[in-house]
């Protein structure tokens, strides 16, 4: 007998997801992180979800909206790297959030997706969704005391 497919729920993060989302990166301070999940004037633009699964935080993303660029353009997420709790990877979390991402937002017909991955890593969902490389990005580091470098 087949098991039944597990639906984990997507939904906004809350101040109050701040521990589980800590948990997910392995450390940080859970009171920056209650602050930068409600406060949007620090990355306008930017939302952060989380996805559940029996009452668990397994994964934690964000989001933020480009609008269009271009005439005629679609307008464009960026997805800031999903991360997933050790134990779940592999059980198709990844896949559910970009198929969340395509129901609920309209990627891939209304708008546009650029995800950002560490170098050199390439998530198996983004095959299975037919993701392409499209774009190089660069990053101008900032110095020690906020002054650029």
């Amino acid at each position: 007998m087949a098991s039944p497919v597990r639906r984990r729920t997507v939904r906004e993060a809350t101040a109050a997801d701040a521990g589980a989302i800590r948990e997910i990166y392995g450390g940080g301070d859970v009171e920056e992180f209650a602050l930068r999940v409600v406060d949007r004037a620090t990355a306008p633009g930017t939302t952060h979800y989380i996805a559940e699964s029996e009452g668990q935080v397994v994964a934690a993303f964000a989001l933020t909206a480009l609008g269009r660029l271009r005439p005629e353009g679609k307008s464009r997420l960026i997805l800031h790297e999903i991360k997933l709790r050790p134990n779940i990877r592999g059980t198709g979390v990844a896949e559910e959030i970009f198929d969340w991402l395509a129901t609920s937002l309209g990627v891939g017909t209304d708008r546009e997706l650029l995800a950002l991955t560490p170098l050199g890593a390439r998530p198996s969902a983004f095959d299975a969704f037919g993701l392409s490389e499209s774009h190089q990005v660069f990053r101008w580091p900032v110095g020690d005391g906020g002054e650029p470098r």
